[in-house]
């Protein structure tokens, strides 16, 4: 068994929480759990990391007891395990878990564009997310493009009165979420591409066309699996890019 400095050795505690705040006037567990889980999906926290609880209650300015709770919750989520002789350690990335969070995440959303196709639903609220998008993915900047990319899927599926519908995706894709940011980031032009995957379902959804912008939603949700580099495939090339907001 690696001895626990192998692991630590992944990563430097002090740096990783250094711009970590806690605000003491609202409960302490979540916003501990929240900070580690963020942590873990953007990959500060590697798989195979030491979370020490001790030192993370120091680092935080917080009592060892919420930290156990985080860490408690973290692990029915899958995100770290509890390994003898060395402690909680981030988990390593799950086939099985991120196969079936894509599999529900394709369920719900392509129900909720398929829809907003069908209902006519009005798209104009969402070009200030598209505006974002576009601009992240000028920059190639993968990291700003996710976070604008979870307001758009949220978006939608408050668009289609099913708000709560994204909080159940939300319970289950961290798998994904770490995956997407450990091999989408390195991937030259990923973030554009999916940017143009947007508008493709968006198209979709204007024109009415529910089969498409179902199939669409899928094809964009199941690109997380995928691991080599972007397709020179412009899925929108069928669209018309009316909502087109650079």
């Amino acid at each position: 068994m690696p001895r626990p400095e192998t692991y630590r050795a992944l990563f430097d505690p002090a740096s990783v929480f250094a711009e970590a705040t806690i605000d003491t006037s609202r409960p302490i567990a979540p916003q501990v759990y929240d900070m580690l889980r963020t942590r873990i999906i953007d990959n500060r926290l590697p798989p195979g990391a030491v979370i020490s609880e001790a030192e993370t209650a120091r680092l935080c300015a917080v009592s060892r007891t919420p930290v156990r709770a985080a860490i408690q919750n973290l692990a029915s989520e899958g995100l770290v395990q509890v390994r003898p002789q060395v402690g909680t350690v981030v988990a390593p990335l799950d086939e099985a878990r991120l196969n079936e969070a894509v599999f529900v995440r394709a369920a719900i959303e392509c129900a909720v564009v398929r829809h907003l196709a069908e209902t006519g639903a009005d798209l104009t609220g969402l070009e200030p997310l598209l505006a974002a998008q576009f601009r992240a993915a000028e920059h190639d900047d993968y990291m700003t493009f996710f976070r604008h990319d979870e307001a758009f899927h949220a978006a939608l599926a408050g668009l289609a009165g099913v708000p709560n519908a994204w909080g159940l995706i939300q319970s289950m894709k961290a798998h994904v979420d770490r995956q997407r940011l450990a091999l989408m980031s390195s991937i030259k032009g990923r973030s554009m591409a999916a940017y143009r995957e947007h508008l493709a379902v968006l198209d979709a959804i204007s024109a009415g066309e529910a089969d498409a912008a179902e199939a669409r939603m899928r094809a964009h949700i199941h690109s997380v699996l995928e691991t080599g580099g972007v397709s020179g495939h412009d899925p929108v090339q069928d669209g018309d890019r009316r909502l087109r907001v650079p």
